[in-house]
């Protein structure tokens, strides 16, 4: 799978003219070519439901008078660029038009729409248990027989909406199912799902076994294995300007990297969000979130929109150049690496099975803030399922709000009998009445009453150095007391809650000048418990002191040094990767500062504006064994280093945006 991908959205409405009509093959290709993209996603049937090709099956746009897709195709391949071919799914406007007993109808009996109210300018939903799916499979397999020399197919929008159309209510009575009961409908939607996921597959298969096939699901659903066996490849939405923000993509790429399967990250060239034509991100920031990708073993995709015209823009591809000639130079560092990490973070997300019905929710409190917390405290991680293989780390962290089975429970304390680690907090490894299912020295009494949060103490080497005094939470805690078990600290009670009827002050009620009697966390050999949601609370508050107190719980109950040490500031991230068939280790250094610059759409959008140049670096690692060299790469400069108790110390002497420095042992 290639490293420099664009995707080349082409919603276009049939009320616009022209359409493909200052389409030039020659400047199509040329200008791809010098932007160093390798691959391009083009389009076969829009949003609109319109194809842009001649089609025996659907209908080609109005205004396009030639076979526009078969152009760019060529074009494409002439210089030696891979085009996927792009089939939109779950909205199809013509479709629902032309068929309105194919939309979704919701269990309220409203015709629904993307983004907007029924009436409104936004998408119609499609019901794949209606014969809409029979249409989408004829499209398919139309694309796969008139244009076999496509390099895969990506279909989007698609996920089943929870639906009780008449095409459902039929469906869900064939099997026994009650269509006005809420747990039956969500059963059938995922049947639907699954019978979407297999009717597609076939209708790519049949044709081309080998044929590169990627469903756009919107969200990679930690925990949810099952589906992969329909993917080739995944691919993270996550444009982190728009809703996803910058912390979405590193969630999804920690874990999606553990499955094993190839994956690319897609940002966009926009300012805020998809299909934003005349939007334009700065250079730098294209260039940071492609290097951040690489970073986390994902290869690249940016995002475009092209004009109806079908011309192509100088101004998007200057921007996309400048990221893409960066991936390109750092490419022989990136193929084959592999992440190495010392913490196992047990996704919240996947511990819950999420279903497959309906539009996925994207964010977890509680995933996102581990995340956050770890990225900015350059502990090296991955993201895990209950699946995922516990052996080859040196602390597993449970944050907040993580389901423990019976199973689960069994498999935790065996990482903790063979010598590992584990970190809770909040209502992780408790049981629905609040019991706890490992021996964390404590016992347990419940949740804090006091509903606006209460205050914390840590013993002093878990404190914030600027903080000696009781920290205000937001959130309440667990009311553990410790017994054989050593004490991380004490909890303040407020005077009271605040209520209507009793409150102090502008926000929250003081804290009591003497502890509740209850304890803030506790150590007993392995585990490491904290009765507090630290992560989800972080993740909402933002609190520095709060940070500071993550990190060294964090530290704390990993034990020993962690593995990157390094001057950088807190907005900097650090990752380690390997290379095992080269025979070295390459750490990647990133640094920007999104700043909050605007609301569109109810959407805070934070981009990068410039970046700055920090210097002298000073960077500690452990790499496992002896170094030879270490180098800046690509530019191939030595840098002096000193090997001290197996690790490995250098500085790094300038860092905009991202550095790469090769450690070959």
């Amino acid at each position: 799978m290639r490293f420099r991908q664009i995707h080349l959205d082409f919603h276009t409405s049939e009320l616009i003219p022209g359409i493909g009509s200052r389409f030039d093959a020659e400047a199509f290709g040329r200008g791809f070519k010098q932007a160093h993209v390798d691959s391009v996603t083009i389009f076969s049937k829009c949003h609109h439901g319109w194809s842009y090709h001649p089609t025996d099956v659907g209908k080609m746009h109005p205004h396009l008078d030639f076979d526009l897709m078969r152009a760019q195709l060529d074009a494409l391949h002439r210089n030696g660029i891979l085009a996927p071919i792009y089939v939109s799914a779950g909205w199809d406007e013509l479709a629902a038009r032309e068929e309105p007993g194919w939309r979704v109808v919701t269990p309220e009996g409203v015709l629904i729409r993307q983004r907007a109210e029924p009436m409104g300018a936004g998408w119609a939903w499609l019901d794949f248990g209606s014969p809409y799916l029979d249409y989408l499979c004829r499209q398919v397999e139309e694309v796969m027989v008139k244009y076999p020399d496509g390099d895969g197919i990506f279909i989007d929008i698609c996920s089943q909406q929870i639906s009780a159309s008449t095409w459902a209510q039929r469906g869900m009575a064939e099997i026994g199912l009650d269509w006005t009961n809420a747990e039956d409908r969500l059963v059938y939607t995922e049947r639907k799902q699954i019978e979407f996921f297999e009717r597609v597959t076939d209708a790519v298969r049949k044709h081309d076994p080998k044929k590169r096939l990627f469903f756009n699901f919107g969200h990679v659903r930690r925990g949810r294995r099952d589906i992969l066996k329909y993917f080739s490849h995944l691919e993270i939405e996550s444009l982190p300007t728009a809703f996803w923000g910058y912390e979405h993509f590193p969630v999804s790429a920690r874990y999606v990297e553990t499955l094993g399967i190839p994956f690319l990250g897609q940002t966009g060239k926009f300012h805020h969000v998809w299909g934003e034509v005349g939007g334009y991100k700065v250079p730098d920031a294209l260039f940071y979130e492609c290097a951040a990708m690489i970073a986390q073993g994902a290869r690249c995709l940016i995002g475009d929109h092209l004009h109806p015209t079908g011309s192509f823009d100088e101004t998007t591809y200057a921007a996309v150049g400048h990221a893409y000639a960066h991936v390109e130079a750092c490419e022989p560092w990136a193929e084959g690496s592999t992440n190495v990490a010392e913490i196992g973070v047990l996704s919240v997300e996947g511990s819950i099975h999420p279903r497959l019905a309906g539009t996925p929710r994207h964010h977890d409190d509680a995933d996102e803030g581990v995340v956050r917390a770890l990225l900015e405290s350059k502990f090296t991680f991955d993201v895990l399922d209950p699946d995922s293989d516990f052996t080859p780390y040196r602390l597993l962290i449970l944050p907040d709000a993580v389901v423990v089975t019976d199973a689960l429970a069994t498999k935790i304390k065996a990482f903790a009998a063979g010598g590992g680690r584990v970190l809770l907090t909040g209502r992780s490894g408790l049981t629905s009445g609040g019991e706890p299912l490992f021996d964390v020295g404590a016992t347990f009494e419940g949740v804090s009453p006091n509903s606006n949060g209460d205050y914390i103490l840590p013993i002093a080497e878990l404190r914030a150095p600027f903080v000696n005094d009781p920290l205000f939470t937001y959130t309440p805690s667990q009311r553990i007391k410790a017994t054989d078990g050593r004490s991380l600290g004490v909890v303040h009670d407020p005077y009271f809650d605040r209520a209507p009827q009793h409150f102090s002050g502008h926000v929250n009620t003081p804290s009591q000048p003497d502890p509740s009697g209850y304890d803030a966390g506790v150590q007993k050999g392995a585990f490491t418990y904290m009765a507090h949601p630290l992560f989800s609370t972080y993740k909402r508050i933002g609190a520095v002191a709060m940070l500071d107190i993550v990190e060294r719980v964090v530290a704390f109950a990993l034990g020993g040094r962690r593995r990157i040490e390094t001057s950088l500031p807190r907005a900097a991230r650090a990752t380690l990767r390997r290379q095992a068939d080269k025979g070295r280790h390459v750490v990647h250094l990133l640094h920007a500062n999104p700043v909050l610059r605007g609301n569109i759409r109810n959407e805070n959008v934070q981009p990068i504006q410039d970046l700055v140049t920090l210097t002298d670096v000073t960077v500690c690692v452990d790499v496992g064994g002896p170094a030879k060299s270490v180098r800046l790469v690509p530019e191939g400069k030595p840098v002096h280093f000193r090997v001290e108790e197996g690790r490995v110390t250098f500085t790094v002497p300038a860092l905009r945006g991202h550095a790469m420095i090769e450690i070959a042992g």
